[in-house]
């Protein structure tokens, strides 16, 4: 039900991630350059020397044609390490020294005030993902455990949580409890309010073996009835969502802005076949208190367009050939002989639209949204391409 991570990449391929790192009270994002995580008390500190890439780009093209180990930089570090060092009288002296199991490098750690023990958290491009959500070091740098986020909570929790195609925003800060036997993570309650400031319930991982349990098995147990609430609304929105995608395409059955703007992109997206998208505009009703900056839009999209496709709609299609004629009377001829502008009108309508657009030039395309526009198949075969698409 998640879009692939590795089409993402491409999408995100000039994009500069970062953490900066500072005391494990208080981690941020930055490059994944070498980076120490001191104790909160400062006695202790975690030193991570990230393996050498050529440039993200290089990382992302090479994840995406899966040539491993990605990005890598030509005579660069082959693996990434991690040095504990302790404050002993003034000076800080290694403890130990080791390659550790990240990619590029951890995205942060924590470490005990007395280096007994060592977190790091994630991989850096890829937050939540793979076998490295939380990997424990002991006092001589021997792994202790290496955990993916699945072995903290269930795969039906995972999907519920907020994803992109580089994280998996499953965690508040980690710290480690009191007596120091314990890492305390905030684990995040997956919610349908994408705005809603997240929530967290708190899980624990002994240090000493790795297991996981919830400190209030309670609130656990409400935050999973959370997940398993929230992700069958997403479900539910995602097989609408595709069912609608297979469906013939009619007009908005809400009168709306946003859902006129909807029609247009994804009419359009049916009956060409090149991978333009479409300059959309839509007239609103005269009646509205701020229809007139609407009119300004028709007239921009036909008069200033330096698109090729330029699609129109109205939540008053008998305004919108009257505003078309008004400005289309002041154009050059043929001033759109380059342009293809799509109009979403019925019969009723549309020779008016004609007539109105016929002095610029245009290439004219009625959207009927009363005549159901069919899926192309190569379209359905590129977003599922597993699906048959007789089933809808």
């Amino acid at each position: 039900m998640r879009i692939l991570r590795t089409l993402g990449l491409l999408i995100l391929a000039t994009t500069v991630v970062a953490f900066t790192p500072e005391p494990s009270c208080a981690d941020s994002w930055a490059l994944p350059t070498t980076a120490s995580y001191s104790s909160c008390g400062g006695h202790a500190r975690l030193v991570v020397t990230p393996r050498d890439l050529s440039s993200q780009l290089g990382y992302f093209v090479d994840k995406v044609g899966n040539v491993e180990p990605a990005g890598q930089k030509n005579g660069g570090t082959r693996a990434a390490k991690a040095r504990l060092e302790r404050l002993i009288d003034r000076r800080w002296r290694v403890m130990w020294e080791r390659q550790i199991p990240n990619d590029a490098a951890p995205v942060s750690a924590i470490v005990r005030d007395d280096g007994a023990y060592a977190v790091t958290f994630d991989d850096w491009h890829g937050l939540g993902y793979g076998r490295n959500a939380a990997v424990i070091y002991s006092a001589t740098g021997t792994l202790v455990r290496r955990l993916s986020l699945s072995d903290i909570v269930p795969e039906t929790y995972i999907e519920a949580l907020p994803h992109s195609v580089s994280s998996i925003q499953w965690r508040g800060e980690p710290r480690f409890s009191t007596d120091g036997q314990r890492v305390l993570v905030p684990n995040a309650i997956p919610s349908d309010d994408f705005a809603a400031k997240t929530a967290h319930v708190d899980f624990a991982v002994d240090v000493a073996d790795g297991r996981v349990s919830a400190i209030d098995p309670a609130a656990w147990e409400a935050a999973l009835a959370t997940g398993r609430t929230v992700l069958a609304a997403q479900t539910a929105e995602e097989a609408a969502t595709k069912s609608a995608f297979f469906a013939p395409l009619l007009g908005p059955r809400v009168n709306g802005e946003r859902e006129w703007h909807d029609y247009l992109r994804e009419a359009v997206s049916r009956l060409k076949r090149d991978k333009h998208t479409p300059s959309t505009t839509v007239l609103r009703a005269p009646d509205a208190e701020d229809y007139a900056v609407s009119e300004t839009w028709v007239r921009d999209a036909v008069s200033e367009s330096h698109a090729d496709n330029v699609a129109l709609a109205s939540l008053s299609p008998t305004n919108l050939v009257a505003v078309l004629a008004k400005v289309t009377s002041k154009l050059p001829v043929r001033s759109l002989s380059k342009t293809t502008v799509f109009i979403a009108l019925s019969d009723q309508y549309w020779p008016g639209a004609v007539a109105a657009m016929r002095k610029t030039g245009a290439r004219l395309v009625q959207l009927d949204p009363t005549k159901p526009i069919l899926q192309r198949p190569e379209r359905i075969g590129r977003r599922y391409p597993a699906s048959n698409e007789r089933e809808f």
